[in-house]
């Protein structure tokens, strides 16, 4: 009998081991071809990967049509084939009865899963769900805890597809694969981004908003592209100091809301993240500092990347960026003091979002602007989005965007 206890405990080891700005970045110039101050400067001048884990796993699931990402085995309702880009499926199949939990990558117990076998949430072929997504509830979990970090976003890893459900890629129309801002869906018709990638050109006929996406250089069965209809510049926005950078974009239709796409929570307008809380920052921006221009739009990530975060105070961020008048009401800091980690070129627009104790996940900053990428004292400046929110009630009205009630900051990685 402890034979067999042991032999137990030791597949399950086993199994977990083994198959388990950057903005508007302000980067110092270097010559003549020294990268633009502003991403769309550079788009409107054209208008004149890593090295991944190599586990040693194996199987004939079409990764390259299902999308990266966790996806269930159709004929076995316990194995899921893990699609990573670069690598082989991996199937993954849990001992004793125990159900794989795309949640936490991790073994559980069925009656632990929240969705049931066969459909996981998902509805239909389509991804049609009778009951649409609350704000702030990804139907896939991220793994951030269980992911060493990786040389992206600066510092981060690639995000499990579908674990940020409201993140938009904003493009320039007509061109294909043209990723310039990062956005943050809020409701069925709106996404708030940053003021500084449309205004010098704020006409919404020259955008087009992507949802559901993973991955910015593929075709995905999730996707949604959508016109924009209107763009609403916060009118005291000041480019030189990126004072309210905040934009609203108002969609030609309402998003099809699914497990895919669903909007992040607006927090009440007092709501504060003490300094040391650790939220998230996610977007498609470059993996390292550019230091061309031509290389602002080369070291963009293909797929979704995420990372982690701690809030800076504001006098330390106002005495690590000298430099810039950082406006303690409107703006927060975030980042590590040795570097390492920060949204970069491409990230702007994309969310600083913070999780309440209740599991949702509230957008709390807009990415912004920095000083470089990633350099050590040098936290990222993002627009504070609880003292935009009676702006953009005003300009939404009250029933078009979504709120939680007030989130209480706690200490440790959750507010």
């Amino acid at each position: 009998m402890e034979k067999n206890v042991m032999q137990f405990s030791l597949v399950i080891v086993v199994f977990v081991l083994t198959c388990t700005g950057g903005h508007s970045k302000a980067l110092t110039p270097q010559g003549n071809d020294a990268p633009p101050k502003f991403l769309s400067e550079l788009y409107h001048l054209m208008l004149e990967e890593s090295d991944e884990d190599s586990s040693e796993c194996t199987g004939t699931f079409d990764c390259e049509s299902a999308g990266l990402g966790f996806h269930r085995d159709p004929h076995d309702c316990s194995a899921f084939y893990m699609c990573v880009h670069g690598r082989p499926s991996c199937h993954k199949t849990c001992p004793w009865g125990l159900h794989f939990d795309t949640r936490y990558n991790i073994c559980n117990w069925p009656w632990a899963l929240q969705t049931t076998c066969g459909n996981n949430g998902e509805g239909d072929a389509t991804g049609t769900r009778s009951d649409a997504p609350t704000c702030g509830l990804p139907a896939m979990r991220s793994v951030l805890s269980y992911q060493p970090a990786r040389p992206k976003i600066v510092g981060g890893h690639e995000a499990v597809a579908g674990s940020w459900p409201w993140m938009v890629t904003i493009q320039l129309r007509p061109f294909e694969n043209s990723h310039l801002c990062g956005g943050t869906l809020i409701s069925d018709l709106w996404i708030l981004s940053a003021a500084h990638c449309f205004f010098r050109q704020p006409d919404p006929m020259v955008y087009e908003a992507y949802l559901g996406k993973h991955s910015i250089r593929t075709e995905e069965s999730y996707q949604q592209r959508i016109e924009i209809a209107e763009i609403i510049l916060h009118e005291d926005f000041e480019p030189a100091a990126f004072r309210n950078d905040i934009a609203l974009l108002r969609l030609a239709e309402p998003a099809h809301l699914n497990h895919r796409v669903s909007p992040a929570c607006l927090p009440e307008d007092d709501v504060k993240v003490g300094p040391g809380s650790t939220c998230v920052i996610t977007g498609w921006g470059d993996t390292e500092e550019p230091e061309t221009a031509s290389d602002v739009l080369a070291l963009f990530s293909d797929v979704l990347l995420e990372a982690e975060v701690p809030i800076v105070s504001h006098w330390t961020c106002r005495h690590q960026l000298p430099g810039y008048s950082v406006d303690r009401t409107t703006q927060v800091c975030a980042g590590y003091t040795e570097g390492g980690v920060d949204t970069c070129q491409g990230d702007s627009g994309g969310p600083l979002m913070c999780e309440s104790r209740d599991g949702h996940w509230f957008l709390y900053g807009i990415t912004s602007y920095g000083e470089g990428c990633a350099q050590p004292r040098n936290p990222a400046v993002y627009t504070k989005v609880p003292a935009m929110v009676a702006w953009i009630r005003e300009h939404t009205g009250d029933s078009s965007a979504t709120y939680i009630p007030r989130a209480v900051p706690q200490a440790g990685s959750t507010v």
